[in-house]
């Protein structure tokens, strides 16, 4: 752009016409700034990691046999300790919810899949 200036009050022209041309930028630059910041934010970061989760089907089931299977092991360990504060019911709850929870998640592709053959 560029363009050879004559005279004094074409000099000036060009000036004010190259600062509203840099205030233009700049107030792009700020917006596309502030676009990116919020596209950052984490609540929407954890928006868009749902929205993968949801519209990918492989995620979504994979997602749903592990709550599955972390409820089931929670039910387990529930039912090991109770409301009992002995360390080691405590501690043999939390393998117990590990493994319970381990077995089903693997085991819930197996039983879709002999139910879906019937």
């Amino acid at each position: 752009m560029a363009t050879s200036v004559s005279s004094m009050t074409s000099l000036e022209k060009r000036i004010l016409e190259l600062e509203k041309l840099q205030d233009q930028q700049m107030a792009e630059f700020k917006m596309s700034a502030m676009s990116m910041m919020e596209s950052f934010s984490p609540s929407n970061m954890i928006r868009t990691a749902l929205r993968d989760v949801v519209q990918s089907p492989d995620i979504r089931s994979a997602a749903i046999n592990t709550a599955i299977g972390m409820g089931a092991g929670l039910l387990g360990r529930k039912l090991v300790v109770g409301n009992s504060g002995n360390m080691f019911k405590k501690i043999t709850g939390t393998a117990v919810q590990f493994l319970v929870a381990n077995f089903v998640r693997k085991k819930i592709p197996e039983m879709q899949k002999k139910t879906s053959g019937m």
